[in-house]
């Protein structure tokens, strides 16, 4: 086969993998960016605020809990003599402190008319009121009480006059939580019932996860290919600098649209006991984040403070413009397009904006937030599975690195495979 025959038929099998990796990416980065979303909405829906630190779920379980002791109540011959030297020991207890009471306002008064005032209404109530005689009927009194607890029509009345109390007390101690977002998610995805809502999102975030991870691998293996059919030659044709070019910036514009790396701390199962009944929650989110490095970028700049713009200039500077600038500035460097190696901006970027390009260092930092976020969060979540007897806590540390932090990596790599070689092909013609 002549070199020119091999130089066509390299070119169109590399063009024809180029164009799939395109389409493969622009494919991903779409799915990615729905799972995100899909990721997103789940992680509301679990949120902690809306479960755990939610005073109406508190309000529902204790109520269920003493709804049904109420209900369960029953006075017999084994529990009715305990309740019952409970029952006078308040009423005895109570006929004390209301003797009390009226014998401190009778001896009370400003002046001699309200204490001889005083001291008549006393004798009268002593003439009229035998305290010790009411002590000593205290037995029956008790009966009566336990009789009329015994009632269903009281029962009834008691369990809604206690949980209505209950419903009081927390509307005026907490402030009503904002369920707006909650029901966003329920609308926009039209579920009528949360925990549907939860177990379809789950379902539907682990089918697509599998096919990504199915689509990533496909997009390495191409880029891979097109390495392997282009590098290996001795020098390299414009054709297949620009192929290899485009490919170093498929993997750049795969990496800084998806998320990197994503945060989660959650509690799976929280467990105790009220008045011998469990308590549970399951599925809270203590924190869940999930962001590309766009993501980041926009939610620095919506602040509006300048530090935080500052910041997200720079990111965008040296971790998005300058390597891609690079990497384009490199192709029209060694292919000398339109005669633009001389000029002063094109050899700059080609040959010395590498040490201006944080694309590695983002990589690295990525990486060691990775650690350090999955080491903080497992030591944090520690702490609470120790809570204490009777209380069972099983607790999660989410974070993971995504699709996006191998893309971009793989961007990383392939952009100094393809710098590297460029820089041996045209050195032989800048000498």
């Amino acid at each position: 086969m002549s070199p020119s025959t091999a130089r066509i038929l390299t070119a169109v099998a590399s063009a024809i993998v180029f164009f799939a990796s395109i389409v493969v990416v622009t494919e991903l980065v779409g799915d990615l960016r729905k799972t995100q979303h899909l990721r997103t909405d789940l992680a509301e829906l679990e949120d902690v605020k809306y479960g755990l630190l939610n005073a109406d779920v508190w309000v529902i379980q204790v109520s269920d809990i003493l709804a049904d002791r109420i209900d369960s109540f029953e006075l017999n011959q084994t529990n009715r003599p305990q309740i019952k030297r409970k029952v006078e020991l308040v009423l005895d207890r109570l006929l004390v402190e209301v003797e009390h009471y009226l014998r401190r306002r009778n001896a009370s008064g400003d002046n001699l008319v309200q204490r001889i005032e005083g001291g008549l209404r006393q004798g009268l109530q002593d003439l009229l009121v035998d305290f010790n005689e009411l002590r000593a009927q205290v037995p029956r009194y008790a009966d009566v009480v336990l009789d009329e607890l015994s009632r269903p029509e009281n029962k009834v009345e008691m369990k809604q006059q206690l949980l209505a109390m209950i419903r009081e007390a927390a509307d005026a101690t907490f402030t009503r939580l904002d369920m707006s977002a909650f029901q966003d998610v329920l609308a926009r995805h039209q579920c009528g019932a949360p925990d549907a809502c939860r177990a379809r999102l789950g379902a539907e975030i682990a089918e697509r996860q599998q096919q990504e991870v199915e689509q990533a691998f496909l997009v390495f293996g191409l880029i891979a290919l097109l390495l392997v059919l282009n590098l290996p030659r001795r020098t390299l044709p414009p054709e297949a600098i620009f192929i290899l070019t485009g490919a170093t910036l498929v993997l750049l514009a795969g990496g800084v649209l998806t998320p990197m790396i994503e945060v989660e701390a959650r509690i799976d199962e929280l467990r105790f006991e009220i008045l011998g009944s469990p308590v549970q929650f399951e599925d809270q989110v203590l924190y869940f984040q999930s962001k590309s490095i766009i993501d980041v970028v926009k939610l620095l700049a919506d602040t509006g403070k300048p530090d935080m713009v500052l910041v997200a200039v720079l990111i965008t500077l040296f971790s998005l413009i300058f390597p891609g600038l690079k990497v384009l500035a490199t192709f029209v460097y060694y292919a000398d397009a339109g005669g633009l190696r001389r000029r002063a901006l094109t050899r700059f970027f080609a040959l010395r904006s590498a040490k201006w390009s944080m694309a590695d260092v983002l990589v690295v930092a990525i990486f060691m937030a990775y650690i350090g976020f999955s080491g903080l969060i497992a030591s944090q979540l520690s702490g609470i599975a120790d809570a204490g007897s009777g209380v069972r806590v099983m607790t999660t540390d989410g974070t993971s690195l995504l699709v996006g932090f191998y893309l971009f990596l793989g961007f990383v790599i392939a952009s100094l495979l393809v710098s590297a070689k460029l820089e041996s092909t045209v050195r032989p013609r800048t000498i």
